[in-house]
């Protein structure tokens, strides 16, 4: 997930070039923190992960699947 840019509290760049682009599709954030965005939005909206069976938590939701 553009590691080198989250580094550097960048977004990573699909998240960045989805916005552009007027889709806001992806969002990236901290879904620990309670005022982030993506926090806010998965509270919201009913999300899941794939594979949820694994237990591995990968911080990765979907929504519509």
């Amino acid at each position: 997930m553009c590691v080198q840019r989250v580094d550097r509290d960048l977004s990573p760049a699909c998240v960045e070039a989805c916005a552009a682009a007027g889709h806001r599709a992806i969002i990236f954030g901290d879904l620990n923190n309670p005022d982030s965005e993506i926090a806010k939005r998965v509270a919201a909206y009913a999300s899941r992960q794939v594979r949820e069976d694994l237990g591995l938590n990968t911080g990765v939701r979907y929504q519509g699947i």
